[in-house]
């Protein structure tokens, strides 16, 4: 058994996929925006994209799976919450204006 962390990727193949992934998914947000309009099943296919993204730069670039686990949990739950707090204001966004209104 090895104690030994695991080493930063020094590979550019996957970062390169990475990043042309981004580039599809940014082009895919931006095309149901312009051909879709809005509604309330694009506001879940963009937190989708929006947490897909999130991990994907998380993963690949900060290399988030490595670092220290709480920096990691961190990491991950802000991911993960983004997302379904954008979902939460779309839906209930008159909702909790009213909490800050005077």
């Amino acid at each position: 058994m090895s104690n030994s962390t695991p080493a930063p990727n020094t590979r550019l193949r996957p970062l390169l996929i990475a990043w042309a992934a981004l580039v599809a998914l940014t082009l895919l947000s931006t095309g149901l925006g312009q051909f879709r309009g809005s509604g309330n099943g694009l506001t879940i296919v963009v937190a989708a994209i929006i947490w897909l993204k999130a991990w994907l730069v998380a993963y690949t670039f900060l290399e988030a799976s490595i670092c220290h686990t709480f920096i990691r949990r961190l990491v991950f739950i802000f991911i993960a919450y983004a997302p379904v707090l954008l979902v939460l204001t779309d839906w209930y966004g008159s909702w909790f204006a009213s909490w800050t209104s005077l």
